[in-house]
């Protein structure tokens, strides 16, 4: 019987599993790894597993791809703001909110109502353009004279801008539309400005710092420029 345990024991120490380790030459060779160093890592790597925060048995065997993703809806549904919180502030922070209060108690010191619309079409060298209502009802004409709100100081228009005006009752006699005044973002935000005069900006070199352009330092193509000697690319005209 002694003589049989023992076999036994040595039969089990001989169990050993086979790894394949290449060194630096490339060259390939098998090393083996006895059952009790893998018993012992596998031990290892359960028992660090429980003492981790997130860690459980359940989620050792099942796989973490399931509970990295819980956590990370946890998260997300744990920062966003409560619905009483929401609906209090209009779904925006309360700084914000209060900054939109007191452009309402701002509007309401004029005589002419606020309203939202947007541009339809923007002419940069006339330095005016059209906007129309939200409701689509009426359009109106607005100047330059009259961006409340820009980054710059040569202030334009996006085409498809929301933007926010005073809709006033001023007749324009030349486009028969009534004045806009005070033209300005949402709420009182700044405007977007064209893209034609960011591109013209940027084409010239350091884009600009707020309310440092200066539209004469420029060159802006105007009328048939491409038949002018600096746009011809040293090519004679016909």
């Amino acid at each position: 019987l002694g003589s049989k345990c023992g076999s036994a024991v040595a039969s089990a120490g001989k169990m050993a599993a086979y790894v394949k380790v290449a060194d630096r030459h490339g060259r390939t060779t098998v090393r083996t790894m006895g059952l009790g160093h893998l018993l012992l890592a596998l031990a290892a790597a359960v028992a660090v597993w429980n003492f981790l925060p997130t860690g459980s048995p359940e989620t050792f065997v099942e796989g973490i791809a399931t509970h990295v993703a819980r956590d990370v809806n946890v998260a997300r549904w744990n920062a966003k703001p409560p619905f009483e919180i929401r609906s209090r502030y209009e779904g925006v922070s309360r700084s914000r909110y209060l900054r939109r209060l007191r452009h309402r108690r701002w509007c309401a010191q004029f005589e002419y109502p606020r309203t939202f619309g947007y541009v339809l079409k923007w002419n940069d060298t006339a330095g005016e353009g059209v906007v129309i209502d939200q409701e689509q009802t009426q359009k109106y004409l607005v100047i330059r004279d009259e961006i409340g709100k820009s980054y710059h100081n040569h202030a334009t228009l996006q085409t498809t801008e929301f933007v926010e005006f005073f809709k006033t009752d001023e007749m324009d006699e030349v486009s028969g539309f009534p004045l806009a005044k005070n033209v300005t973002g949402p709420h009182g935000t700044y405007t977007k400005g064209s893209y034609e005069y960011r591109e013209i900006m940027l084409r010239a070199g350091n884009f600009p710092k707020r309310w440092q352009d200066n539209f004469e330092d420029y060159d802006v193509k105007v009328g048939e420029w491409w038949t002018q000697p600096k746009w011809r690319c040293g090519y004679p005209a016909k």
